[in-house]
């Protein structure tokens, strides 16, 4: 029999691109915006040289060309960090004429010396169709970071904004305590120097990553093949930003093509005394040996072909047949395999660690039988393999009738259609969850791989991972970046800007990073500081406390209700900081007061065409005057609004007034999505406790699964309405801590008919 190179994960993508070519698609670029100066207290302006303007934001504000700089001031930068941590934080400069500016900075002084730090010149992703209706629009949208040095000569264009993203690393065994740098702008001749102080926390962040993932990547295109020196810079730049490559050995096996034999006649692996090897690479990057000490989490030994036939046609010489069930022939070549991989595992102490990927999002009952089928053929052969499937826990696939001896260790769930009770139910039987994000994760949804997105959605994702145990995230394609990434964001042909690709072509061999990239370490950093409030463990389900779920649960209610204020967030995340190293007593919550916040009072909401039925003004009914209010997208300075796949198109986003019901003026308006998708409604006000009052229905209807969630907790689970009882109407009481009464109504395919909303505080 013959000896097979064991390869089951291949992907190359190769491309270049210029951030001045020309453009990608022949559209019109779009308006520049005319209100997005980024709100919140970090966001200010600097003492500033003749003839220019400094100001800065949080990393999570997306600094637009065209945005005219806030009108706050302040007179430094302030940044924190733990031991063994990055933080980034930007400086913006906008000359009044156009010309030329350096930056530099001085080395931080304190309690020590820290002089690591780099400089990046953050570029524009030109922007013809925004993404969805959350999108930022601007025909450029900031998200390449170009690598430069301090001092370096940039032009400049007159009366555009040009952001520098600034990166600090804090070293392990920093001493903690309060350090001062000096940044030095100069522009046109004219130099200002502005104070930047750093906080060390008297805590340092573990090497060992506490955060897992699969974050698909072409090391070829990143120019791993020039060495192992290369392939080892890559590596380091994936852990130093604490993410996982799928292809953990590259360019070794177990999951890549190359680096070890699997001899079909003995079925077991050969390895060979060479440094491309896995025995070499394996340990290195799986086990951290003479590279890091601790490795990454996890590797992907090995994946399905794909989705309808998920292993290859041959193995071992035999043939799989007509089917993906396999010929006895072939499935005992394959068990073989299996067990080859188990026990290597085990010899390495790798159980924990190695997982198969046994099928990419099955579809429907043919796929749930396949893979119930392989996960049964591989637990039988393979006991400590764990097996990995791309698809949300169900029990269509997780008590599958032939599921037998197999069961699937780690779900990944496409974010929009993830179930938190039931994944809590596997999460109780020792699975893991992750999440995975595509193109099809839309508003009111965070999507942290969207450029043209506000940068919290990227950094909240991990808190909102804290509040359901999800303990990794996945994507498909960093590099694939297509012909030219900064003139057609869309190379993926999907209409998320950004799909696709995390990461640049690399300029001169220098890598490429993105302001997405860098707020995915800012999540596992904030990941790291939940992880240690909790003693270092996370529990296995959101059902058992630990540490301070109360912070994450201040920021966010569920996926697709979660605050949107960068500023709020920053403050949250340095008094977690200050709680951990000492310095405040008790978990803190989200400080947060939106700048449309209403005062506390009742409010009474009536959903109906604003300009249609019912048209009394003012509209009073019960003694109480309402207001109307329909599918307005939601406006901080307003106060309230509406966030949704959909929001700002008529032929879906519908109202009907039943003018003949025999019920009040309030329930003869509806409101509703005609394609039955969650919309989540935000109504700012101070914080505190509040009933909120919801009624749905339509007079002589029937629509079965109702559903609205008030502040997390559900008020309509599936509810039906039917023409003996058309209307139904509930209640809860809700603290609110995060500045806004937030409302999710409806999900996928099902009608919820909503007919108004009332909000009173409580004492």
């Amino acid at each position: 029999m013959p000896r097979l190179r064991f390869a089951l994960l291949a992907l190359s993508l190769l491309a270049c691109g210029s951030p001045d070519g020309p453009p990608g698609n022949g559209k019109p670029p779009l308006p520049p915006c005319t209100d997005c100066t980024p709100s919140g207290d970090r966001s200010f302006v600097l003492p500033s040289p003749a003839g220019a303007t400094l100001w800065t934001a949080t990393p999570m504000d997306k600094i637009l060309r065209e945005a005219t700089p806030p009108s706050r001031a302040g007179d430094a930068i302030r940044i924190s960090a733990a031991k063994n941590e990055l933080e980034p934080f930007q400086i913006v400069v906008r000359p009044d004429a156009a010309g030329k500016t350096s930056i530099t900075l001085t080395p931080f002084t304190g309690p020590g010396t820290l002089d690591d730090v780099r400089i990046h010149r953050v570029g524009y992703v030109r922007i013809t169709e925004p993404s969805d209706p959350s999108a930022i629009v601007s025909p450029f949208v900031p998200d390449p970071l170009h690598p430069t040095t301090f001092g370096a000569s940039h032009d400049l264009a007159a009366g555009e904004n040009q952001p520098f993203w600034i990166t600090v690393r804090v070293p392990p065994g920093a001493a903690a305590g309060d350090y001062t740098a000096t940044l030095t702008v100069t522009t046109a001749g004219a130099a200002q120097d502005i104070p930047v102080t750093l906080h060390v926390y008297d805590f340092e962040l573990p090497d060992k990553l506490g955060f897992d993932g699969n974050w698909n990547t072409s090391f070829e295109a990143l120019g791993g093949s020039e060495s192992l020196e290369k392939v080892r810079e890559l590596k380091n730049f994936f852990y130093e930003h604490r993410l996982v490559p799928t292809s953990v050995a590259w360019p070794a096996g177990l999951n890549y093509n190359g680096g070890i034999n699997y001899d079909c006649a003995t079925g077991s692996f050969v390895e060979e005394n060479n440094p491309y090897d896995f025995s070499e690479l394996g340990p290195a990057y799986i086990d951290g040996d003479g590279w890091n000490g601790v490795g990454f989490p996890s590797f992907q030994i090995m994946q399905f072909v794909d989705n309808s036939t998920p292993r290859p046609q041959t193995f071992c010489g035999k043939d799989r047949g007509s089917d993906a069930f396999g010929t006895p022939e072939y499935n005992a070549e394959w068990q073989k395999l299996l067990a080859a991989i188990d026990a290597y595992l085990v010899a390495k102490g790798w159980q924990d660690k190695g997982y198969y990927y046994v099928q990419n999002e099955p579809q429907g009952p043919e796929d749930y039988d396949v893979a119930a089928f392989l996960a049964n053929l591989a637990k039988q052969a393979a006991p400590n393999l764990r097996i990995a499937i791309s698809e949300e826990p169900k029990p269509e696939i997780a008590e599958h009738a032939s599921i037998g001896a197999g069961h699937y260790d780690l779900w990944w769930a496409d974010l929009s259609h993830f179930d938190p009770d039931y994944a809590k139910a596997r999460q109780a039987l020792g699975e893991t969850v992750w999440w995975y994000f595509l193109y099809g994760d839309l508003p009111p949804h965070f999507n942290p791989i969207t450029i043209d997105h506000p940068g919290i959605e990227t950094r909240i994702a991990h808190w909102a991972a804290w509040k359901y145990r999800i303990r990794g995230f996945a994507y498909y394609s960093v590099t694939g970046w297509g012909s030219d990434p900064y003139q057609n964001p869309r190379p993926q042909g999907t209409n998320q800007n950004g799909d696709g690709f995390l990461l640049y072509p690399p300029e001169d061999g220098a890598l490429v990073s993105s302001i997405r990239w860098e707020l995915l370490r800012e999540g596992a950093e904030d990941f790291e500081y939940l992880l240690r409030a909790a003693g270092g463990s996370m529990p296995a389900t959101p059902e058992e406390a630990a540490g301070c779920d109360l912070s994450a649960a201040s920021a966010v209610s569920s996926p697709t209700s979660f605050t949107r204020d960068a500023s709020a967030l920053a403050h949250l995340r340095d008094e977690l900081g200050r709680y951990l190293e000492g310095k405040v007593n008790g978990c803190p919550t989200l400080d947060f007061t939106p700048e449309g916040a209403h005062p506390r009072a009742a409010y009474y909401i009536n959903f109906q065409d604003p300009n249609g039925q019912p048209a009394a003004n003012p509209l009073v009914v019960d003694g109480h005057e309402w207001i109307k209010i329909g599918w307005e997208a939601y406006e901080a300075k307003k106060g309230y609004g509406w966030s949704g796949p959909h929001i700002g198109d008529p032929g879906i986003m519908l109202y009907k007034y039943l003018a003949d019901a025999p019920v009040s003026e309030l329930q003869k308006s509806v409101i509703y999505n005609d394609y039955g998708r969650t919309d989540t409604f935000n109504w700012d006000i101070e914080k505190g406790k509040y009933e909120v009052t919801v009624s749905i229905g339509w007079y002589d209807g029937t629509y079965e699964k109702h559903r609205v969630v008030i502040e997390g907790q559900p008020l309509f689970d599936s509810v039906a309405t039917t023409p003996a009882e058309p209307y139904r109407v509930a209640s809860v009481v809700v603290e609110v801590n995060d500045g806004n009464v937030t409302m999710e109504a409806g999900q996928q395919d099902e009608y919820t008919m909503l007919n108004w909303m009332s909000i009173v505080p409580v004492p």
